[in-house]
C-alpha cells in the first residue's frame, strides 16, 4: 500500500512516517505539510493508494483536500487523522467524502487496521468518533418545507440512519450497535416508511439533505 501523509507539525509528521513505515505492507512515499502539496504529489506519483492527512493545516486543510481529491483523484482513498472530535468536524469530513476518520489518540493497532480496511474500499471511523455521532441528537426532522412537523424517529433509528448514510453494511451496523442484522433491517424498513422513501439511497439523500451526518 503506497501512502502520502500530511501534517503541518514536522515532528509529528516525521513520527507518523516512521510509525506507518513500520506497519506491514505500507510504504510511505512522501511527506507533506499541507493539502496543496499532496495534490501536487498525486499528479506526479504513480499508484498512490491512500492519503493520511491532518484536518487543520495552513494553505489547504484536510477537508478541502478531501473535496479536491474526490474531484481530481476519486480512486485514491483518504483517511483524516486528527485531534478534532467535535460532531460538527466529523460530519463535515463525512460530507466531504473522507473514507476514514481516526483520532490521534488512537492506538497503533487501530490506525493500522483502519488503513487496511480503507484500502479495501470500506469506511472506517474510530469508536470515539462513532460515539460522538451517536450522542449528537440536536437534529430537527422536517422532511419538506411544506411539512414542518417533526417525524417520530427513535434514538436507535437515528443511530441506524447515521450508519446507513456513512455506507456501513447491515452486518457492520449490527456489530457496532450490538443488535442482529434482522433488527437492522427492521429499523431500515421503518425509516423508509416514516421518511417516505423507497430505497436505501433515499435514506442517504435524506440524511445528507437534513445534515444528519
Amino acid at each position: 500500500m503506497r501512502i502520502l501523509i500530511a501534517d503541518d507539525h514536522r515532528i509529528l509528521l516525521d513520527s507518523l512516517a516512521l510509525l506507518l513505515s513500520s506497519m506491514d505492507g505500507i510504504e510511505v512515499v512522501s511527506k507533506h505539510t499541507n493539502g496543496r502539496q499532496i495534490l501536487t504529489a498525486l499528479e506526479i506519483e504513480p499508484d498512490i493508494d491512500l492519503v493520511v492527512s491532518d484536518v487543520q493545516m495552513p494553505v489547504m486543510g484536510g477537508i478541502e483536500l478531501t473535496l479536491q481529491m474526490r474531484a481530481q483523484f476519486p480512486k485514491v482513498k483518504i483517511c483524516l487523522l486528527t485531534v478534532a472530535d467535535q460532531p460538527e468536524a466529523i460530519k463535515e469530513a463525512i460530507r466531504a467524502g473522507a473514507d476514514g476518520y481516526v483520532l490521534k489518540s488512537a492506538e497503533r493497532g487501530e490506525l493500522e487496521a483502519a488503513l487496511h480496511i480503507i484500502a479495501k474500499g470500506n469506511k472506517f471511523y474510530s469508536e470515539q468518533v462513532m460515539m460522538q455521532l451517536a450522542n449528537n441528537t440536536g437534529i430537527e426532522f422536517t422532511p419538506d418545507v411544506d411539512k414542518p412537523q417533526k417525524i417520530a424517529i427513535t434514538q436507535r433509528e437515528l443511530e441506524v440512519l447515521k450508519l446507513i448514510a456513512m455506507e456501513f453494511s447491515g452486518t457492520q451496523i449490527a456489530d457496532k450497535l450490538f443488535i442482529s442484522p434482522t433488527t437492522v433491517e427492521t429499523h431500515r424498513k421503518h425509516l423508509m416508511q416514516k421518511l417516505g422513501v423507497q430505497t436505501t439511497l433515499g435514506l442517504v439523500k435524506y440524511a445528507i439533505k437534513f445534515q444528519i451526518i
